[in-house]
């Protein structure tokens, strides 16, 4: 058995085990996927120490790209004028190679 943590996102407030983002030390809830912000440190470093952290996904995901705005590794989107956008912050990523940029446009879809 993990660590039970109360969600405190409206609506939810299910007693549950969250997970933990070891990247950015932000803990989500596992019944309805948001953040819970009224965790504590020492609370983090129990669940992490248990191995109640997300497993990390940047594999499974085809052309997937850190934003260097908001530090999230997404899959990006192509807008109606073919410009490139981050899928976390939706930011301009312009700072793509040209050649990434291209195969990112062929096998993404505009939207």
């Amino acid at each position: 058995m993990g660590f039970l943590l109360q969600c405190d996102n409206k609506g939810c407030f299910e007693q549950m085990e969250p997970m933990l983002d070891v990247e950015s030390d932000e803990v989500f809830c596992s019944k309805c996927g948001k953040e819970i912000k009224n965790v504590t440190v020492f609370a983090k470093r129990q669940m992490k120490s248990l191995g109640q952290t997300m497993k990390n996904q940047k594999s499974s995901r085809a052309f997937a790209v850190q934003c260097k705005y908001c530090k999230k590794t997404e899959a990006p989107t192509v807008d109606k004028n073919n410009d490139i956008n981050c899928g976390g912050c939706g930011k301009l990523m312009d700072y793509l190679t040209a050649p990434f940029a291209n195969t990112i446009r062929l096998n993404i879809k505009a939207k």
